[in-house]
């Protein structure tokens, strides 16, 4: 699932790209996963549009035109490419802009739970879960104090707490493993049992490895911005894999994309009896 430094990735490369770009046409391969007002249209506000604005929220990618906005969560495979529109179209294609600039803008998903919005100009009331979402962990106003604040009164493990977009936006389960690997905490301790020194030492990591990430990320990255770029992580998806602080191996509980992978000894606690939750 693309996060924080993925996303940032794509967003800043379109920019320096597709801003003021006009849409001459387009064309919607999977119309049943655009989800659009009747007065929004596709082909109401798209042809002859410009690109005003691209920008994230949490896990959202927007893109802001005159009269409309479109608003793109790529959930776990979703994939953009700007490229020549001579280059073959990915099988999985959703849709295409063609753009004034003589290159295409597309966005695949492969197993097409990607969630796609049209909305008049900058409302995204009716997209769910939009508005209630939590701060984003890189603003300036993302203080110790807001991050206790958002915690106030939730009892739940710190790897859920910190996936769940009402705590905070933008943070999914590869990036999690590497913020609590960064502080040292089991990911299954509950929020109750830390102390405000723990909590602290939560907070700082957050920064200090999205940034980092960032940075590796945009990179390598570079134009692909269809590219998926874990391998330089620490933990996640490293099971079984020697931790690169103690050498111990990396445990793994849970599969596929809900994998955790942390360091029972740099990060030492006991699971939860699912029972007793």
């Amino acid at each position: 699932m693309p996060e924080i430094p993925d996303l940032d990735a794509i967003v800043s490369y379109l920019r320096t790209q597709i801003i003021e770009a006009t849409i001459t046409s387009f064309s919607i391969e999977r119309p049943w996963m655009l989800r659009s007002a009747p007065a929004v249209t596709p082909e109401s506000v798209l042809p002859g549009e410009k690109i005003e604005a691209i920008d994230r929220r949490g896990k959202h990618v927007l893109f802001s035109l005159k009269e409309a906005s479109l608003v793109i969560h790529p959930m776990l495979v979703g994939r953009f490419y700007y490229v020549a529109p001579e280059e073959k179209p990915p099988r999985e294609m959703v849709f295409e802009f063609v753009l004034s600039t003589g290159k295409v803008l597309r966005y695949a998903d492969e197993k097409q739970m990607g969630r796609l919005y049209l909305v008049p100009g900058r409302d995204y009331s009716s997209i769910p879960g939009f508005l209630e979402q939590g701060p984003d962990p890189l603003a300036a106003d993302f203080t110790f104090e807001r991050f206790l604040e958002q915690l106030k009164g939730r009892r739940g493990e710190m790897k859920g707490l910190l996936t769940n977009a009402k705590v905070i936006s933008g943070i999914g389960n590869a990036y999690v493993d590497e913020i609590l690997f960064e502080a040292g905490i089991y990911p299954f301790r509950k929020k109750t049992d830390l102390s405000e020194e723990e909590l602290k030492k939560v907070y700082d990591a957050i920064p200090t490895v999205l940034n980092r990430a960032k940075q590796i990320v945009a990179e390598r990255m570079g134009a692909r911005t269809d590219l998926k770029i874990r391998d330089f992580l620490l933990v996640h998806g490293k099971g079984g894999k020697p931790c690169p602080k103690c050498e111990q191996k990396i445990a793994t509980v849970g599969t596929w994309q809900r994998a955790t992978n942390f360091c029972r000894r740099c990060q030492p606690g006991l699971m939860t009896d699912p029972s007793k939750k």
